[in-house]
């Protein structure tokens, strides 16, 4: 246990040196913010910026504040998603590359212990700036929109963050299996692309799908209940999490070993 606490420790030290403990919430800040404070100056915006005739007047109906949340958490699918693969692509192959991997592992270490502070190092900068950032949100929504319960904001950050999660889990497993960062962040995102689009498509099929998280966060935002689906999604996709940690485990343990 105290060998996973100085590995985690490093990967929060490294996170600190490299600013991504700094970067990364202010990424997720700025996404969140911009979403209720363009929705609630569009008209100003489109009056300045959208070349419409002297004297027209545009009436355009404030969005809820759930549809303003909703498109905040659609803004971390895409983007999010997009900041959090490329700060964590290198997070096993850079170090095997640069010999970093070789000499931690040349000491007592535990395979699992190596994988599984990496993760907790993911998860937690995951969480911190996701947290952050909705946050953030959910000020400006209240501020200009309208107040969100914030029983609401609580769970279905919880409920997102799980998705979240199993992205940034899906990216470690890549950066063990391959060597290069770029194929790391090629492989993951199109991963990610694809059970989001098979879900999207499949909807009656692949309810109980990781993807269907983000859809379970919408309908809470919306009508602060969950959907009967959500149990089940949610125990899969934990599940998948730890089958694919375990993998990650075992493949890294394989590949230090020939090594």
């Amino acid at each position: 246990m105290m060998q996973w606490v100085v590995l985690y420790r490093k990967e929060i030290t490294e996170m600190i040196r490299n600013y991504k403990i700094l970067w990364i919430p202010l990424v997720f800040i700025l996404l969140g913010v911009m979403q209720p404070i363009s929705s609630y100056y569009m008209p100003e915006i489109l009056d300045n910026f959208g070349g419409l005739p002297e004297g027209a007047v545009i009436e355009m109906p404030l969005p809820t504040g759930a549809e303003v949340l909703m498109g905040v958490l659609s803004n971390y699918g895409m983007l999010g998603v997009l900041i959090l693969v490329l700060s964590a692509m290198g997070t096993v192959s850079a170090e095997r590359q640069n010999g970093v991997a070789g000499m931690v592992m040349s000491k007592p270490v535990p395979y699992s212990s190596y994988i599984l502070s990496k993760w907790a190092g993911l998860v937690s900068i995951t969480l911190l700036s996701l947290f952050l950032g909705y946050i953030a949100s959910w000020y400006y929504t209240n501020l200009l929109i309208e107040s969100v319960a914030a029983e609401q904001i609580f769970q279905s950050f919880g409920i997102y963050s799980l998705w979240l999660i199993f992205v940034v889990t899906l990216t470690l497993f890549f950066s063990t299996v391959m060597k290069g960062s770029g194929s790391v962040a090629f492989m993951t995102i199109l991963v990610v692309a694809v059970i989001s689009t098979v879900t999207s498509i499949m909807q009656n099929k692949l309810k109980w799908s990781p993807a269907t998280l983000t859809g379970h966060t919408g309908h809470l935002l919306q009508s602060g209940e969950l959907q009967s689906s959500f149990l089940p999604t949610f125990l899969l996709t934990v599940a998948l999490i730890i089958v694919v940690l375990i993998l990650t485990i075992q493949i890294f343990k394989h590949k230090e070993i020939l090594e």
